[in-house]
């Protein structure tokens, strides 16, 4: 059931909130929008007790919760940068929404990588293998014997900056047992207090798990919970996937954590042609499907750190494909491609029966070559996006749906694309994607007994066809009719990725909200967007008098 709006309070916010609703000729001709490159600037600024907002507008009564935002919030030093966005200090933004007041924390995470920061005057950053390099006051990557072997030493011994993801471990518990934590693509984790935004503790590894036989590498920002709970168990079950060297060499494991910090390996694959990354994996009721894409970890350090390992990747001539039914722990399905898939981020998975046999549908933002994460022109490599809108218009116009589907009986893997969507994007989520109660997407035909979700919302650059990388907007995507249902684009205003909140007494997929940090460049000033899931018009705008830089992933975590 839709909120009704105050009609004043939506005249204020219309004003602010503008939005378009059919392609623009202005947008795909006009480059308008100003102080993007503010958005990925440092922010060193912090509110460290919880600060009011004014809102302006209503949000709905339902919205009861805090929304925690994270990713960078410094890049730079006097003798030295991060030149990728993905390595900036951990900075979260938070916001606790009570009715209609809204307070605002954004604070660093205080871990070893920051402290280091700090002890050096916050004159120099702390060193290590990252995503990108790290540079020299003439935006060269550093070098040398001796800053080698600090780089080495600092990722094996201090990293534990996690800008990437958060985390509930506990999402059944009430707010006075949370296990909040900052995640990353590494094994580092940080340990948030939920009401006060504290860091409570920091690790540069996680806790064994049973079954392990190795050093855990990598494990993945993006995990999975089960989607089997029962309203009498005790625990959530999260799921993730990592990369383990070991006694059997290179392996990719499939690890289940319970709510009370236990890890198990569920079952672990032998990866016999280099390191795998992979930033996210898919899980059903009944499987969990890892797409292993072309790419592999280069073992040459001095390789690494001239180039961060995403640049210096391996590249490998298939895709991998691996299917694990997760009441058995057993690999039902490994087998690999020669259509090359790469992405950073999955969006649901299906499960169908197909003449009695078990098939199963892992929906990806993917890209048929690997240049948004290897190539030259990288998504947010800074020393080169800073520049200016003629190299971020370098930049890649986003990704496109893709379909990766295993049949279990006849072992056969099919990857689709979808070419009728046009509009690029990235971070995409839809209802279900941080739900833990058993709850997902059905469908009346009976063979489907898992289906993807309707709608998948998602940020786009070169928004509506623009020619302007800097035209950003936030899209809702039907897949039923393949094509955008609405979407939300106004000059200068720079959005994250969308969190659903579901209305608890809708009837509809798309019943819900949105909550969206956006950073608007004309009055150089963020503020967290309340939009309609249905249409994408604007329910309540909340300024925060403070600056965040562009953010990654976040969670919601209701009262």
């Amino acid at each position: 059931m839709k909120m009704k709006r105050a009609t004043a309070a939506i005249t204020i916010v219309a004003l602010i909130c503008k939005q378009v609703n059919a392609f623009s000729t202005t947008a795909t001709t006009k480059e308008t929008n100003v102080n993007f490159a503010d958005w990925i600037a440092d922010a060193p600024t912090e509110i460290t007790e919880w600060k009011k907002c004014q809102v302006e507008g209503t949000i709905p009564s339902y919205v009861k919760g805090t929304l925690i935002r994270n990713g960078g919030g410094i890049w730079t030093g006097e003798e030295e940068s991060y030149s990728h966005i993905f390595d900036g200090l951990a900075k979260i933004h938070a916001y606790r929404i009570n009715g209609q007041e809204v307070e605002h924390q954004a604070r660093f995470l205080q871990g070893r990588w920051y402290n280091e920061y700090v002890k050096k005057n916050k004159q120099s950053l702390p060193a290590g293998i990252g995503t990108g390099p790290v540079l020299d006051t003439n935006e060269m990557p550093k070098g040398g014997i001796s800053h080698t072997a600090q780089v080495l030493y600092d990722t094996v011994v201090n990293f534990d900056n996690t800008p990437v993801n958060i985390w509930d471990f506990t999402p059944h518990q009430d707010t006075t047992k949370k296990r909040i934590t900052a995640i990353t693509d590494a094994p580092p984790r940080t340990n948030i207090d939920m009401n006060t935004m504290d860091t409570l503790s920091s690790s540069t590894m996680n806790s064994f798990a049973h079954g392990s036989k190795g050093y855990e590498l990598l494990i993945t920002a993006h995990p999975l919970y089960s989607q089997n709970k029962n309203k009498e168990d005790t625990s959530v079950d999260s799921y993730n996937v990592a990369v383990e060297l070991g006694l059997n060499g290179i392996c990719v494991n499939l690890v289940k954590e319970t709510s009370d910090g236990e890890r198990t390996v569920v079952t672990s694959i032998k990866s016999e042609d280099g390191i795998p990354y992979t930033h996210s994996f898919g899980l059903s009721k009944n499987y969990a499907m890892i797409v292993l894409q072309p790419l592999r970890l280069t073992p040459a350090p001095d390789k690494q750190i001239e180039f961060g390992f995403l640049r210096s990747m391996d590249h490998v001539d298939h895709t991998r494909v691996i299917l694990i039914e997760l009441a058995a722990g057993t690999v039902v399905l490994d087998k690999s491609v020669d259509e090359k898939v790469y992405f950073y981020h999955m969006i649901s998975q299906a499960e169908i029966m197909e003449d009695g046999d078990a098939a199963v549908s892992l929906r990806l933002c993917a890209y048929q070559n690997p240049d948004q994460l290897t190539g030259e022109h990288q998504f947010m490599r800074l020393e080169k996006c800073r520049k200016g809108r003629h190299m971020r218009n370098k930049l890649h116009r986003g990704g496109k749906f893709c379909d990766v589907t295993c049949n279990v009986k006849n072992q056969s893997v099919k990857v689709e694309w979808n070419d009728e969507i046009k509009q690029g994007f990235e971070l995409p989520v839809t209802r279900y994607s941080r739900t833990f109660n058993g709850e997902v997407a059905l469908s009346d035909e009976s063979n489907i007994l898992q289906a993807h979700p309707r709608y998948v919302y998602a940020f786009g650059a070169f928004a509506l066809g623009s020619i302007d990388y800097d035209n950003w907007g936030l899209f809702k995507f039907d897949m039923v009719k393949n094509k955008i249902d609405s979407y939300y684009q106004q000059d200068s205003i720079y959005l994250s990725e969308p969190i659903f909140v579901a209305d608890p007494n809708g009837d509809k997929e798309d019943d819900g909200v949105l909550l969206s940090q956006a950073y608007f460049g004309h009055e150089q000033e963020t503020k967290l967007l309340v939009l309609d899931a249905t249409d994408m018009t604007i329910l309540a705008c909340a300024p925060t008098g403070n600056t965040a830089p562009l953010d990654f992933h976040g969670t919601w975590i209701a009262d």
